[in-house]
Formats: structure tokens, sequence, C-alpha cells
């Protein structure tokens, strides 16, 4: 092992400390030795003999400093430094939280469960030096028999975290585990509380995770890791069944989803995160014209009140500062809009969805050169990122760096492969990866997986949209275009985004493209 590494290994392994205290002590005995010697008369073979115990004493202190480490009181083996996916030496700054297992008795609380797991994975987001895979990366394991280290190797983290959760009545009960990539236990708890406490739990599994990886914590880190939250449980419930609704997109779950965040605010008006939830809803039906145009002006306005509040109620909720700014974006307002995802960033440097939708704004605003190092941002916290790493060819491709795009398909190709490997149905991974594969000169490959996303969303605004792009490219004009017509025909489309959209550049000069988003708003 190199002296770099060497050193590295004792600081993880926290030997100094004893050291440093066996040293202090040491020091003491051979100052109190001699005169101690001399008042008794004691021969001064004793004082070799002192010395040479302290000697063997520092060897041993040593040895089990390094072997043994003190956790929550408990003296403990330490663990083993973790491979990355790669097999080169590293330390533990990457986890995956693995959605939680429902041992409820009438096995009803998947939402909870999946809450739970979110609300640790926002948490620890939180963490700078932190790497934490995305909830869509770490939960397609969801209902799926996998070893520590296959997913470990897939997500390409260094440690899991995997738990249950047990519901009755107003009593929860919460086991968690944090493991190595080999499946090493590093920590394990069990929290048997009532449901007001869910909040508090959620904290104290975050901050034991953190300390059991040795992270050090700035004292505005520490600070959001408490995160404000609820007490009440029913205004719990319903802010997770909002979220649980969101995830699914579509009209109606997006209205299902407001009405939970509105719910749970009723219930607690103090609840930051189902005012930051309110707005992200709200907006996302007014961005991709869910609701009629009538009804808009009302709708953003709500949305922007609700991020607003949010943010009153919890200024260093990186989530809120995300919704405020898809707000502020969709009013025009650019310029607030980017000091407010710059702000998530700042706060919550770990969320994916901060830089996503920041990359997104920046591409939209064609600040081309910003949005592509957001895009990274996005994929370097997540090799498995496949939508943002397709989306990254889009500024590449703007700024005429043709080998930037190849490389960005590839990474986009290999994660989506990854995916489906898992999650073959998963639709979003099925066209991105179509339209990489088209783009490296995999057609045939490429047109086959548009195909088979089509047949199993016929109806999914994102699906027509996504195969009208790939189509464009492979050169079927006419199919790109006949998609691009049912995908508007939902009702659905962001003009902005479609405009600036370089996958529809073949389909640009069409008359019948001009009619198409003509049928848009501006």
């Amino acid at each position: 092992m190199e002296l770099a590494s060497w050193i590295q290994e004792l600081k993880r392994r926290r030997v100094f400390r004893p050291l440093v205290a066996y040293g202090i002590v040491a020091f003491a005995v051979l100052q109190v030795i001699e005169p101690v010697m001399h008042g008794f008369g004691l021969p001064e073979w004793v004082l070799s003999v002192t010395v040479t115990g302290l000697s063997l004493g520092f060897v041993v202190t040593l040895a089990l400093a390094w072997v043994f480490d003190l956790k929550g009181g408990r003296i403990e083996r330490t663990g083993p430094a973790f491979p990355v996916a790669s097999g080169s030496f590293a330390q533990p700054a990457s986890i995956a939280v693995l959605p939680f297992s429902d041992l409820s008795p009438g096995n009803d609380q998947d939402w909870m469960c999946d809450g739970i797991a979110e609300e640790i994975i926002d948490a620890l987001c939180t963490v700078t030096g932190l790497r934490v895979a995305s909830r869509s990366s770490s939960f397609q394991f969801k209902g799926k028999a996998a070893g520590a280290p296959a997913m470990a190797q897939t997500l390409g983290v260094a440690t899991l975290l995997e738990g249950s959760v047990r519901k009755a009545d107003n009593r929860l009960r919460v086991s968690a585990r944090l493991a190595s990539s080999e499946g090493y236990e590093l920590w394990s708890d069990r929290f048997d509380r009532s449901m007001e406490d869910a909040f508090a739990i959620q904290e104290e599994i975050a901050r034991a995770v953190v300390s059991s990886l040795r992270l050090r914590l700035s004292g505005g880190e520490r600070d959001r890791l408490r995160r404000s939250g609820t007490s009440n449980p029913q205004a719990y419930e319903m802010y997770l069944r909002g979220r649980q609704y969101f995830r699914g997109l579509g009209s109606e779950n997006v209205e299902q989803a407001r009405q939970m965040f509105k719910r749970a605010i009723v219930l607690d008006p103090s609840f930051a995160q189902a005012h930051a939830g309110l707005a992200d809803a709200t907006v996302n039906l007014v961005q991709w014209l869910l609701v009629s145009r009538d009804a808009q002006p009302a709708l953003r306005a709500e949305a922007l009140a609700a991020s607003e509040t949010a943010l009153r109620l919890d200024p260093e909720l990186g989530e809120a500062h995300v919704a405020h700014a898809n707000v502020l974006s969709q009013l025009g307002r650019a310029e607030e809009a980017d000091r407010s995802f710059r702000r998530a960033t700042e706060l919550a440097p770990g969320l994916r969805d901060a830089w996503y939708y920041y990359a997104r704004f920046l591409f939209s605003a064609q600040r081309f050169a910003e949005s592509a190092r957001a895009y990274e941002e996005c994929a370097r916290r997540d090799r498995d990122d496949y939508d943002a790493l397709t989306l990254l060819a889009m500024p590449y491709e703007r700024m005429g760096d043709k080998r930037k795009v190849r490389a960005a398909r590839e990474r986009a190709l290999a994660a989506a492969d990854r995916v489906l490997e898992n999650s073959p149905d998963d639709v979003r991974a099925l066209y991105f990866s179509a339209g990489a594969l088209i783009n490296l000169g995999q057609r045939q490959k490429g047109i086959e997986r548009l195909e088979q996303a089509v047949a199993l969303k016929p109806h999914d605004f994102a699906v027509l949209y996504n195969a009208a792009c790939g189509f464009a490219y492979a050169g079927d004009l006419e199919r790109s275009l006949d998609l691009l017509d049912r995908a508007v025909d939902t009702g659905r489309g962001f003009r902005a985004w479609i405009e600036a959209d370089p996958d529809l550049d073949p389909v640009r000069d069409s008359p019948r493209y001009r009619q198409i988003l003509a049928r848009l708003p501006p």
C-alpha cells in the first residue's frame, strides 16, 4: 500500500485518536516514575521495565485501534475499506438507499415504505462529499431478490441502506441496516415509536449513516439533516401518498397528488414539504398543458404561493428551492429562477432533481455549456441516470462538439441497458436508449425499441413525443410527425422545449410540423 493510502486507511480506522491519548498517558507516567523511584529508593531497572512496558503497550494500542472501533458506545470490529465498481480502493463515500420492506399486518403500507426511504435519500443529499444513488436507480430492485454485491455493482456504490417498516395502529417500527458492498454490516438499529416520530426516525437513521461513513458535517449540513417535516400522522400519510401519485405523472395522477398535498396542508399548515409538493404538482399541470388554458393563470398563482410558503417555513429546504425555481421559470422570471436553482444545488448538492431541472432550464435559456455541466453533475451522482445522459447530448450538439455528443450517447445507452436488465418494461429507458442506438448507427435495433415503447404505452405523451424524436433522427419523417401529432393530441406539450429540441431538427421545415406546433400556446 502506498504511503498516502496507508495514512488514509489509518484515518479511516480512526487510529490516531487512541494513539494520541496513549501518548499523553505514557508521557504522564514517565514524568511521575522517576520522582517515585527516588522517593521509594527503587532500583534503576524499574525505569527500564516501565519504558519497555509502555513501548509494548503502544504496539498493543495500535493493533487494537486498527482492528476495533467505538460506535454508539459499543466496541465493534472495524469494517473493510470499500472497493468501487471498478475494483479500485475508495472510501465509503457513496450509498444507495433501497426500498424498505413492508412488514405491516395488512401488507398495505407500500406508500410509507417508499416514502421513508425517499425522505432518507433527500436528507443524505444535503451532505457534501456523499454520492447518493437516485431513487429511480435504487428502487429498480424493489420486490426483486438480489445480493448486496450485485446491487452495489449495478448501482456503482460502496454501501447499501436497507430496512423494513411495520405499522400497526399508531405505532411504527422501523428497522434499518447499513452494509458494505460485500454484505458486511456497518450499522443497524430498530426504532419503535409513535407515528408522530416518523421524521425523527428518518433523521436518526441519516445521522447514523453519516457517522458510520466517517463523514464530517458542517454546521449547516447538521441542521439540514434535521428536516422540518410534521408530527401529524395524517398529514404525513397524505404527503407520502401525494408523492406516490406524482411519480406516476399523467393528468389524473398529478391532480390526485395535488389533492393529497392540499389535505396534508389543511392538517398541518406548517408542513413545508407539503407546500413544496403542491407547487411541484401544480406547475407540472401548467407546464405540460394538463389543464385548460383558462385555468392556467390561477394555477400559476397557486404554484407560486405554495413555493413561497414552503420557503418561508423552511428556507433551507432544497426541494422548496427547486419547486420555486420551476415556478419562476414558468412565469418567465429567468434571473430569479436561476438564483433559486443555484441555491438548491448549494443546500442539497446531492439532490438529483436540483441539477436535472436546472440543466433543463439552462438548455431552454440557450446557456448550453452550463446546461451540459449541470447534466454532468446528475450523471456524476448516478451513473445509471440515462435520462440526464441522453439529454446531455443536446447541449453538446448545440455547441458543435461531436466527440462529446457521441460519448454522451454511448454513456446513456450503457446506463439504460443496465436498467433494462432489471426492468425490461421501463418505457423511458426504452425510448431514450432507442434514440441513442439510432444516433450511434444501430438504426433497426433503435426502431424496435421505439415501437416496443409505443406498444406498451400508446397514449402516453412522453412516449409518443420521444418516439417522434427517435423516428425523426432515423429518417422516417412521416412516422415522426404522426407520433408528434398524436402526442400533441393528448393535450400536452411544452412549446419552448419542443422548439429547442435538436432531435426534431429533421422535421423543422415541414409545414405539418409548424401546424402541429401552432396548436400549442407560446
